[in-house]
């Protein structure tokens, strides 16, 4: 179950330039702003900060902990699109992508970009979709940079598209628009798993437990040109009463695919 969230806006950068952002993402997202933390009630809080927006908590006035970041030039992301990008990785095998093949793909949950990241930086076009205004947020500050750096500049401006939107209504209403559509839902909560990390616990505490990926996958046979793509934890059930066309194994999690054109 979703989360409510003690959350205010803060800019730790002292220029008005920056002061404002802060000022317009409250308005934006109706949530109150502060010039300093020590104004401020709130548990959590989304800082401007040199690097970029941030979701971050405070310990005490003067330590600030980082708890989600979007960056697609630096990290695990910069080190994926320049160490990883071949299409011979199970994520690539699982949408469809082969030699001379690089199909379009509407990420459904879109989360923190990270693998819509890697079907572009691989030459698709892929539409990002993010129901959670958070973490849209996010998205939306670290594709801005990205756009600003040389070496992601095309990758993110010109096949990277992001859609704040329930994704539902959007396959609903988008028949046969995208080739593959990729979903991977919240995890079931399992005590004790990697997904108590504590980026996880806040990113399930944004956007709640996915109660109705069941209903988004019979979404996305509808409107899926040629497969359904869900990752699953290793030996969780399906997300269907259909089979899948072929599984694509992982050490820790699998690729169902399902092919909607045979």
């Amino acid at each position: 179950m979703k989360k409510s969230l003690s959350i205010s806006v803060l800019s730790i950068i002292n220029l008005p330039s920056f002061q404002d952002k802060a000022k317009s993402l409250a308005d934006r997202l109706n949530l109150p702003c502060h010039q300093s933390i020590a104004e401020a009630a709130s548990e959590f809080f989304l800082v401007y900060t040199e690097i970029g927006l941030q979701f971050c908590i405070y310990s005490n006035p003067d330590q600030m902990q980082s708890l989600l970041y979007v960056d697609f030039v630096k990290g695990k992301n910069g080190y994926r699109h320049s160490k990883n990008s071949t299409i011979r990785q199970p994520l690539a095998k699982a949408v469809g992508i082969k030699p001379g093949v690089r199909p379009s793909v509407f990420d459904a949950t879109a989360g923190l970009g990270r693998d819509a990241f890697v079907f572009a930086c691989l030459g698709c076009e892929v539409s990002l979709c993010e129901r959670s205004a958070i973490l849209h947020c996010l998205l939306e500050d670290g594709l801005s940079r990205a756009s600003q750096e040389t070496k992601t500049m095309e990758i993110v401006s010109s096949r990277m598209t992001l859609r704040m939107e329930d994704s539902k209504k959007i396959l609903q209403n988008s028949p046969r628009t995208y080739h593959t559509i990729y979903l991977d839902p919240m995890y079931p909560h399992r005590p004790n798993s990697a997904l108590n990390r504590q980026e996880m616990r806040v990113i399930r505490d944004l956007v709640g437990d996915d109660d109705d990926g069941g209903m988004l996958l019979e979404a996305a046979f509808g409107a899926a040109q040629n497969r359904v793509v869900i990752k699953r934890p290793k030996g969780a059930v399906e997300l269907s009463d259909r089979k899948p066309s072929f599984v694509v194994p992982m050490k820790n999690s699998r690729y169902d695919i399902y092919l909607t054109s045979v």
